[in-house]
């Protein structure tokens, strides 16, 4: 919950067929939007057609989320800086705690997604490629969550941290940082996990916070990471933070990178954490949804940077947080011309069988390992997919709890859902593979 347990995918290089002018790919519990960063993100790499997301989420937390990052994501630079807004949207992400403008620039922005999930014409301002069609019980939960965020409610998420560390661990918790170690080497690192180091990890599995840079200082707490939050009167109660405790977010974007350089080690020690790993990638992604075209990383330091250019100041101006944050009233998210991002209720995935408008519609259908088993159903695939449509499901080899027999049954488990189906499997490895991939309908 709160983010993907496997690496962000680009869908059109998995699916490579040409049918058409457009693309439409069904996105069930993908849990961020990953998938539909990065995939937006290389579209230059493609050829140039029409890309149509179908997101539907378990919960309305998640959907939040994604609304949030999407429109972070889609910041122009002139809005928000390429550096600035990747550790943002980093902070965000995957850590409990934030800096305190972080905290505000959350406040902010939630206000403003209030006031677009209760004015489609706003939404289509703020967001025109986004749009929200739910149920009106989860329009009305998305609000409570908007004004959660934006709310002055004090809360210690570090305190709703520690005691789901103390149930898991139990009798270890004493020792728990030899415990953290443990699960680091003995089971993430050989699942894949190897650029993962010691002190993000023990960091994050100690207070969740899991990205971190030495001249910044987190302090306040990150209210988009808290579950079931409910009015009581002019305040909220909720059920606090029920994520994962374990594996964390570095698996997403912190494990691959096209630069080999920043996965280089020597003796055992990575050259670069996960978390740079993390914000390389996501400052790439960030370029290339902006420029459309590749990007160059520049790493700069104190001694690369040349000689200071001093210049005279002839008045002194204080900008406040409020002026940094607050959007021009021309305020536009950089254009995004052929893509739509829907998010629909997950009651909808049963019912698309009974219209005619999703027969034969998708060219990719990807499933978490989370919603598989228990939203997958045979009828509604074959009728909504098309001939040679791509199906992915999320394995669960970075669940660190689980081990190999678990994993295997899981990968059982996968194809006994799957019997009947008229499909081409593409002969997985449960242990070592990603994602299960199949061809729904072949010629």
């Amino acid at each position: 919950m709160f983010w993907g347990l496997t690496p962000a995918l680009d869908f059109q290089s998995i699916y490579t067929k040409r049918d058409g002018g457009k693309l439409n790919f069904l996105v069930v519990g993908g849990s961020d939007c990953r998938h539909i960063l990065k995939t937006i993100a290389r579209r230059y790499r493609h050829q140039d057609v029409q890309l149509n997301f179908f997101i539907m989420e378990g919960c309305m937390e998640l959907v939040a989320r994604e609304l949030l990052l999407l429109l972070l994501a889609f910041m122009p630079q002139k809005e928000l800086g390429e550096v600035q807004k990747t550790r943002i949207f980093m902070e965000i992400y995957g850590n409990t705690l934030v800096r305190p403008y972080v905290g505000k620039f959350l406040a902010t922005t939630a206000k403003e997604m209030l006031s677009a999930i209760t004015d489609y014409d706003y939404l289509r301002k703020l967001m025109p490629f986004v749009s929200v069609d739910v149920k009106y019980k989860e329009r009305d939960c998305l609000e409570n969550l908007m004004k959660f965020w934006c709310s002055l409610d004090d809360f210690d998420i570090i305190h709703s941290w520690d005691s789901r560390v103390r149930k898991m661990l139990g009798i270890r918790y004493d020792a728990k940082f030899g415990a953290f170690d443990w699960d680091l080497h003995m089971r993430f690192h050989s699942v894949g996990g190897k650029q993962v180091g010691s002190q993000e990890y023990k960091s994050f599995r100690n207070n969740g916070v899991s990205f971190s840079w030495l001249e910044s200082e987190v302090s306040k707490p990150n209210r988009s990471l808290i579950c079931v939050t409910v009015p009581n009167g002019e305040r909220f109660i909720h059920y606090g933070y029920l994520g994962d405790i374990q594996t964390g977010p570095f698996v997403t974007f912190g494990l691959e990178c096209e630069e080999e350089d920043f996965l280089k080690s020597t003796n055992g020690q990575n050259k670069y954490r996960a978390t740079d790993i993390t914000e390389r990638n996501l400052r790439q992604i960030f370029h290339e949804i902006e420029f459309g075209q590749e990007y160059q990383h520049c790493s700069l330091n104190d001694y690369l940077m040349g000689t200071l250019r001093i210049q005279e100041v002839e008045q002194m101006m204080d900008v406040s947080a409020d002026q940094i944050i607050a959007r021009p009233k021309n305020y536009s998210s950089i254009e995004a011309s052929n893509i739509t991002i829907n998010f629909l209720s997950i009651s909808q995935l049963k019912q698309m069988s009974y219209k005619d408008d999703y027969k034969e519609f998708f060219h990719l259908i990807y499933f978490s390992s989370t919603h598989f088993l228990q939203f997958f159903e045979k009828e509604t695939m074959e009728k909504v997919a098309r001939k040679n449509a791509v199906l992915l499901v999320e394995n669960q080899r970075y669940v660190l709890s689980y081990r190999d027999k678990e994993l295997e049954e899981y990968g059982k488990s996968v194809k006994e859902k799957l019997e009947g189906i008229d499909i081409v499997d593409s002969k997985f490895d449960c242990l070592k593979d990603d994602y299960f991939e199949f061809v729904l309908k072949p010629n």
